[in-house]
């Protein structure tokens, strides 16, 4: 382990978890750089909040937890049941960093809801799948069909363009990264589109023929990419590369990013080797 800079902490006043549903207050960490030091420990130990959204992320995040532990930076996770929630927590200070979406998403939403946010590194790609309680090749879907998709911007345009990689429609190529519904310019198959939340389009397989599932959440329901008719495999830049945000006027705090650092390292992709094969890449050895 580096030796890394010692910290003077400031604790400020108590903020509210109202987003995470619970009536408990937790200290911001706030840091700022001070001379340098022997030690690899913080000078006052600090307590930063993460937003995740799924328990699946957690034993990732526990071998950077151990890593940070003897340095005096405790990682305490806040769950959120859906991705309009971490961002605006974070901007509103309920967390101090989040890690839950990729570029597509996180550009659309600070964008949208004027989040002043700074992604402050790349996490891993979780591949997009097509799945099925019904089917076992996709030459078997035909006109009538169900097709469940999630139904935010970023996520169904993925997912759409996904399904046209399969062959199943085709997309005018104006759409840019994040096309609609209405941006399909022809069905090869005459499918119908169910949308729903991406955390519930695993429970609607049953109901449909095909499903695009986020990894994430397809991890969450137990799936597997061996378990998918058809997967994602190729990235034409990082748009659907996850990361790690802070509010912007923390981008540079040394501790955030010495979690950015302990992250980025073998025995995360250990946690991915072993627990998500097949959906989870580290993006930092993309290049």
């Amino acid at each position: 382990m580096k030796k890394i800079l010692a910290i003077v902490l400031t604790l400020v006043i108590a903020l509210s978890f109202a987003a995470c549903g619970s009536g408990s207050t937790q200290p911001a960490a706030t840091a700022a750089p001070a001379a340098e030091s022997s030690e690899e420990t913080a000078a006052e130990p600090v307590t930063v909040r993460i937003g995740l959204t799924g328990a699946v992320y957690e034993p990732i995040w526990d071998v950077v937890k151990e890593k940070l532990a003897p340095e005096g930076i405790n990682l305490e996770y806040v769950q959120f049941n859906n991705f309009s929630l971490p961002n605006n927590a974070l901007n509103n200070g309920e967390i101090e960093i989040n890690a839950f979406q990729h570029h597509a998403f996180f550009n659309n939403d600070t964008s949208s809801n004027g989040y002043d946010l700074t992604a402050i590194g790349d996490t891993y790609i979780v591949a997009m799948g097509i799945f099925s309680d019904k089917l076992t090749d996709l030459s078997e879907l035909k006109d009538g069909d169900l097709v469940g998709v999630p139904n935010d911007v970023t996520n169904e345009g993925r997912a759409l363009k996904l399904l046209e990689s399969a062959g199943i429609i085709v997309i005018d190529p104006e759409a840019g990264n994040s096309p609609t519904i209405n941006d399909i310019t022809e069905y090869k198959v005459q499918v119908k589109f169910q949308e729903v939340d991406a955390n519930l389009v695993p429970s609607i397989l049953p109901d449909v023929a095909v499903a695009v599932v986020n990894g994430n959440y397809a991890a969450d329901a137990g799936l597997k990419a061996a378990d998918a008719l058809y997967m994602e495999n190729e990235y034409s830049d990082n748009s659907y590369y996850c990361l790690i945000a802070v509010r912007s006027e923390d981008a540079d705090n040394p501790i955030y990013q010495r979690i950015v650092e302990a992250y980025q390292c073998d025995e995360v992709i250990d946690v991915y080797n072993s627990q998500f094969a097949g959906l989870f890449t580290p993006t930092w050895k993309l290049g």
